[in-house]
C-alpha cells in the first residue's frame, strides 16, 4: 500500500487573498490531502513574536476563526485544488499543542516571503517536523488589504477571491477593520 502524503499549510489569513491561494495550489500539487491551519485561532493562541512583532496586534487580526474558516473553505471550493482539503486551527506559537492539530507525519509546506517564515520553518524542524519550503515574492499582503479596507478603498476586492469577498461582506469585515484601524 502506498503511503499518502498529508500536507499542511498555515497562516493567519487576515484576510485570505490571492497569494494564499497560490500557496495552497503549490502545496496541493505536492500532497494527497491538504490541511489548512488557521493560526491565532483564538486569543489564547496569540503570542507576541519578536520575529514579527505586529502580528499579534488586534488591528492585524480583525477576523474571527469561524470567519476565516468560511473564507478559506469558500476559496477552496471555487479553486478545485485536486486534493481533499480540511481547515483547522493551528497554534503556530504553541509547539506543545501541534500534535493535537496536525499529524506528526504531515509535511509542512511554507512559502518563504520574509524572515518570519524562516523562523517558523526552523521552529517546525526543531520539533521534528518535515518541512518543505519555496522562496517566493510577495505580490499581495493582508496588511495592504486591511489598510485599504480601513481607508474605505474598495480596490482590496481585486486581491481577494470573489468567494472570500462575499464572506467578508456578509460578516461586516470592512467595517470592523475600519473600527480597529
Amino acid at each position: 500500500m502506498t503511503r499518502r502524503t498529508v500536507g499542511h499549510v498555515h497562516g493567519r489569513f487576515q484576510p485570505f487573498h490571492g497569494g494564499h491561494l497560490a500557496y495552497l495550489r503549490w502545496a496541493a500539487g505536492e500532497c494527497d490531502e491538504l490541511l489548512v491551519g488557521v493560526t491565532n485561532a483564538d486569543p489564547s493562541h496569540v503570542r507576541d513574536e519578536s520575529a514579527d512583532p505586529e502580528r499579534s496586534e488586534p488591528r492585524n487580526n480583525p477576523f474571527r476563526y469561524h470567519e476565516r474558516d468560511r473564507t478559506v473553505r469558500a476559496a477552496v471550493a471555487d479553486a478545485d485544488l485536486g486534493v481533499p482539503v480540511r481547515v483547522l486551527p493551528f497554534p503556530v506559537n504553541r509547539p506543545e499543542l501541534w500534535e493535537h492539530y496536525a499529524p506528526a507525519d504531515a509535511v509542512h509546506f511554507l512559502r518563504v516571503l520574509e524572515d518570519w517564515h524562516e523562523v517558523k520553518a526552523d521552529r517546525l524542524r526543531e520539533h521534528g517536523r518535515e518541512v518543505r519550503t519555496v522562496r517566493a515574492e510577495r505580490t499581495v499582503s493582508g496588511t495592504a488589504i486591511r489598510r485599504r479596507m480601513a481607508a474605505g478603498d474598495d480596490s482590496w476586492r481585486e486581491d481577494v477571491p470573489d468567494a472570500v469577498v462575499a464572506v467578508l461582506d456578509d460578516v461586516g469585515g470592512p467595517a470592523r477593520v475600519r473600527e480597529l484601524w
